[in-house]
């Protein structure tokens, strides 16, 4: 893969984070396209966001929008992967077989392989900008970080394993999905058969601060620069909202209700954990657009510091910045869908990664959501 960053060693560096979050991936895949709308617009030519990012990233679903990114295709194809595929990919599977997993491998494997190319690998030439996938190796209970950047420690080992399977193994949800085995040489070239679960079930299904070290840290091999001029992220999230359970319920729960609840609970928490650790080290876009106000809101709905909290914090950590961060998510709330006229949408239904019948009004809400927070005239410089 060339090093398309390394090229332009003196402009700008920009980052693009991708969250987990089943067929709610229609969400950010819509902010994606207008993304790409707005920035062949801005710089007058027309060029996939592979073209415009110097490292994507995504965990499970966002998985899939970063990989098909980073292959060069458009946010309109991928957008139109969860519309053609989504139902076939959640067709749930038979007794007894349910008992280990709700839905098939095989549907989403097969689609993976037609889209991306069942040869294409993680060190393909094909790759057209740095890629990073989130997945958890089960059988050593340690999170992965795939990544195709030739100067890395790993690359040598995982440079010629499928794209497809690697992809596959980030959206790995336990109870949904069966895991992802990869046989993944080491050192020395021996073959070790790993069993891989979605990255989300890690801090990171919101990958945006490992995006940022990716980038930064010396130990990834890339070593840009920080600054609030130097390097941009935006991060598309999947949306959120508390999770409950309700009153009087919690007793009747069986072990797959809570199972699915843990699942849930702790993408909640890893986003949040992740937002608000974003926002410490990171600074909004230079000038004010609705994004800014509903950002503020979102954070104060699920707990994170409200906005003269996470000054005084960053404050303690320092009043320098390390980056542009800008944020694009929604709160699946009645009263915030009601905001965007999309009052026939329920709220309760929307926040299932797995909910067929709900992909028409993803989509739709996906675009609310680009409507409303995508301003990228507030961040030309870093396109220019």
């Amino acid at each position: 893969m060339e090093d398309y960053a390394s090229n332009l060693p003196n402009r700008p560096k920009r980052l693009l984070s991708i969250d987990g979050g089943g067929l709610a991936g229609l969400i950010p895949a819509e902010s994606l396209i207008a993304i790409e709308s707005q920035l062949n617009r801005i710089t007058g030519r027309e060029a996939p966001l592979c073209d415009r990012f110097d490292l994507i990233g995504g965990t499970s679903t966002g998985a899939i929008l970063a990989a098909g990114l980073c292959l060069g295709l458009k946010a309109e194809q991928l957008r139109d992967f969860y519309l053609d595929y989504g139902k076939e990919i959640f067709a749930k599977v038979f007794l007894p077989e349910r008992f280990w997993h709700l839905y098939p491998s095989e549907p989403l494997a097969h689609h993976l392989k037609e889209v991306f190319g069942e040869d294409t690998t993680l060190g393909s030439k094909k790759l057209r900008t740095n890629l990073l996938v989130v997945s958890k190796n089960a059988t050593l209970g340690t999170t992965w970080f795939f990544t195709n950047n030739a100067k890395g420690r790993y690359s040598a080992n995982n440079a010629g394993l499928p794209l497809w399977q690697v992809v596959r193994a980030s959206t790995a949800a336990p109870t949904f999905f069966p895991p992802q085995p990869i046989s993944v040489p080491d050192d020395q070239g021996e073959l070790h058969n790993y069993e891989f679960i979605d990255g989300g079930v890690s801090s990171y299904n919101n990958p945006s601060l490992q995006v940022f070290l990716e980038a930064t840290n010396p130990r990834y091999q890339f070593g840009w620069p920080t600054g609030v001029d130097k390097l941009l992220l935006i991060s598309l999230g999947t949306g959120f909202s508390a999770v409950t359970v309700p009153e009087g319920k919690a007793a009747e729960y069986n072990l797959l209700n809570w199972a699915q609840y843990l699942i849930k609970e702790l993408l909640a928490d890893a986003n949040l954990q992740q937002n608000v650790l974003m926002h410490l080290i990171g600074q909004g876009p230079k000038g004010k657009g609705p994004a800014s106000e509903v950002e503020i809101a979102a954070a104060r709905a699920v707990g994170t510091p409200a906005p003269d909290a996470l000054e005084v914090m960053s404050a303690g950590l320092g009043s320098t910045k390390a980056l542009t961060y800008q944020r694009i998510t929604i709160d699946l709330t009645r009263e915030r869908l009601d905001g965007l006229d999309l009052g026939d949408i329920d709220p309760i239904k929307v926040r299932e990664m797995d909910a067929v019948d709900q992909i028409e009004n993803m989509r739709r809400l996906g675009q609310a959501v680009a409507n409303e927070q995508v301003r990228m005239d507030l961040l030309k410089q870093f396109f220019a």
